[in-house]
């Protein structure tokens, strides 16, 4: 009886014991799949990101003018440099630039011995050629290092044409960088296949690279699956995921012993405690329904865990997208008024300028000021946008050094005599010419200065030193401000951070110096700090090349002291197809006309040093320059003596607009047919 009742108080236990080991057991080997195939996915996923970045890159390369206009002339020097951008900061071995035969033209990293080459054979060229996106080449042998690379090549097109082609290659070890923090269980090997079932690369140190990669049944058809397979005649789990953009297949490959090891050491463990719980009859089974509710829960935890971490991703692409329909829409709604706001001011200010109080006069400035700081800030955060977002090109431009400086020294010393602040200031002799986009470099000196001026106590100085370190333009400023907290320097470049919030008064957002940086990395350029708290803050920038030995072949050299101005006839001259140098001074312009010849002269009569007359009298009586043309603009109205002297015309400052366009045009006109000559000699 008594064991009747035992057997009776056991059976259900025991019975219950088999269920939970199946289902557990079951649900084990279902998890093991789909992490099977989680990682096959992921490790696809991962190439195809990698991939898609890189055509990414080709393709916006392949948009710059300049670069199409490089790649026609077969323009090596230039090809380079813009290979260089295309690779820097990347894990790609190299790039290079094919002409419409598939000749090499250029490479970075430079390999002289190879240009003039021809690549026409490989199937990237072909494939390339034919088509209109990004080919994925197979992997070969290069011919240059006799390393394993794949080519990424992109067709540059003209109206259809094709003028050459960019590639860009990389090697199985920056693949297996990829693909590596997924390989972490033991007996476990990932390897990347090409359209012939050839590795491209592979976690297991025994595969070289383009060896065959045995395996049987028909897996390599595209879809994603996992089960049990012959490997080089080896019995294995193969779980496979293709790589699309690149017709490539991923192949995660699992000892079975392994999986059979793991599975079986936990069936041991589950058959023992099944014998402790007959021991404890009634406890044990309450135990293992607690763990099975507890699994399922956790099961259920995961799962909600999961969904929520979909949402947010969600959310975060939608709050993203909307931040930039938000932008791009209050970058008018908000510029519109504040333009009229300061237009109508400087109308106000210019027509009633005599029956103005005084007081009138303040208030109209006051407007103005706020207009004016209003608007920097929505230009600093679309500005911080855009660069986040790759939508800002620099326009370079060469332009004399102290031209450079001067807006932004007026402007900080300004501010600084306000506060009762020393500001000194520190540059070359010579005024070099520096080649760089001037707008955005006045951006970032002026976001310097101006933190340095107001985290600077009454009585203290700011230090602008500027000097060249061979080509590179090294700008630093010194303060003896409140410095900056030792628990906030990691976070100085960051966006909104305002470290000194509670401990100053100055005014921010916090985008100064995060534009800044971006901006600095636009140039190519690097930027860091030294702090003391409580005596002071150095930041220092480093522009490299950008020295301009010479100017460039057709230029309109501008001749003019005010920086509204020059900022003015430099946008006229970019719309009509000129590129464009600023000097501000009488020796200035005459070093730059030694430089090079210019195409044109944009000439102010009132400068710092002498008068505009000089300049022109300096062109004149050179035989090499006696033809440059020259149109003055000036507050002077003295027409007959500028054209004796033999300018083109004689504009009266506030400029007409569309009557120096029109003269720009007329220069840019001018020019054409001389290039047209120079190509039509070349292809004789």
């Amino acid at each position: 009886m008594a064991a009747g009742v035992a057997a009776a108080l056991l059976a259900p236990i025991v019975l219950w014991g088999v269920i939970v080991r199946s289902t557990v057991v079951d649900d084990i080997g279902r998890r093991e799949s789909e992490h099977r195939l989680l990682t096959a996915r992921l490790a696809g996923a991962s190439i195809e990101g990698f991939l898609d970045e890189a055509g990414r890159r080709l393709d916006l390369l392949a948009t710059r003018q300049r670069l199409r206009e490089a790649l026609s002339a077969g323009d090596r020097a230039a090809l380079e440099r813009h290979l260089a951008d295309l690779t820097r900061g990347t894990v790609f071995a190299t790039a290079g630039a094919l002409d419409a035969a598939g000749r090499v033209l250029a490479r970075q990293p430079a390999a002289p011995e190879t240009y003039g080459q021809s690549f026409a054979d490989r199937d990237y060229y072909r494939g390339a050629i034919a088509g209109n996106g990004v080919y994925t080449s197979e992997a070969v042998a290069s011919r240059i290092t006799g390393q394993t690379v794949v080519a990424l090549a992109l067709a540059v097109r003209e109206q259809e044409r094709p003028l050459g082609l960019l590639l860009l290659t990389f090697t199985p070890a920056q693949l297996l960088e990829l693909i590596q923090p997924l390989h972490s269980t033991p007996g476990r090997d990932i390897h990347l296949l090409d359209q012939q079932a050839r590795v491209i690369a592979s976690t297991d140190p025994r595969r070289a690279p383009l060896s065959e990669f045995r395996l049987s049944g028909d897996l390599l058809d595209g879809q994603t699956r996992s089960l049990a397979a012959r490997v080089d005649g080896v019995e294995k789990v193969v779980t496979v995921a293709p790589v699309p953009v690149a017709r490539w297949a991923l192949v995660v490959t699992d000892d079975p012993s392994v999986i059979l090891a793991a599975q079986r050491t936990f069936d041991q463990q589950l058959v023992a405690g099944g014998t402790a719980t007959l021991a404890l009859a009634l406890a044990a089974a309450v135990g293992i329904a607690w763990l099975f509710a507890t699994t399922l829960r956790q099961r259920t935890l995961l799962a909600e865990r999961e969904q929520a971490l979909a949402r947010t991703n969600a959310d975060l692409q939608d709050a993203s997208r909307h931040k930039s329909d938000f932008l791009s829409s209050m970058s008018h709604e908000l510029r519109t008024p504040l333009n009229a706001i300061l237009g109508f001011s400087d109308l106000l200010q210019e027509q009633l300028a005599r029956s103005l109080t005084d007081r009138q006069k303040r208030y109209l400035g006051n407007i103005r000021d706020a207009g004016e700081h209003l608007l920097g800030l929505i230009n600093d955060v679309l500005d911080l946008a855009k660069v986040e977002a790759g939508k800002i090109e620099l326009r370079p431009e060469t332009i004399a050094l102290g031209a450079l400086l001067d807006p932004v020294v007026a402007s900080s010393r300004s501010a600084a005599e306000a506060r009762d602040i020393h500001l000194a200031v520190r540059v070359p002799s010579g005024d070099p010419a520096v080649l760089v986009d001037a707008g955005r470099s006045r951006q970032i000196l002026y976001n310097l200065l101006s933190n340095a001026v107001k985290f600077t106590l009454p009585g203290g100085s700011v230090d602008l030193g500027v000097a060249l370190d061979g080509t590179d333009l090294v700008i630093e400023v010194a303060d003896t401000g409140i410095g900056i907290p030792a628990d906030g320097r990691d976070r100085v470049f960051g966006t909104f951070e305002r470290l000194h919030e509670g401990r100053s008064d100055a005014p921010g957002t916090g985008l100064g110096l995060a534009l800044t940086k971006e901006l600095v990395g636009l140039h190519g350029g690097t930027i860091d700090f030294e702090s003391q708290e409580g005596r002071g803050t150095t930041f220092r920038v480093r522009l490299p090349g950008v020295l301009a030995a010479v100017g460039p072949a057709h230029r309109v050299l501008v001749v003019e002291d005010e920086p509204r101005d020059a900022e003015l006839i430099i946008a006229l001259a970019a719309k009509a197809g000129l590129q464009s140098e600023i000097v501000r001074t009488v020796a200035a312009a005459r070093a730059a006309i030694s430089r090079a010849r210019p195409t044109a002269v944009v000439l102010d009569l009132r400068l710092p040093d002498g008068r505009g007359e000089e300049v022109l009298e300096h062109l004149k009586a050179d035989p090499v320059t006696r033809d440059v043309a020259v149109v003055v603009v000036t507050v002077e109205d003295d027409d007959p003596r500028s054209r004796t002297l033999g300018a083109d015309d004689h504009l009266t400052k506030p400029i007409d607009h569309a009557r120096l366009d029109g003269w720009l045009r007329q220069i840019a006109a001018r020019m054409e047919p001389k290039e047209g000559l120079l190509a039509s000699a070349a292809d004789r």
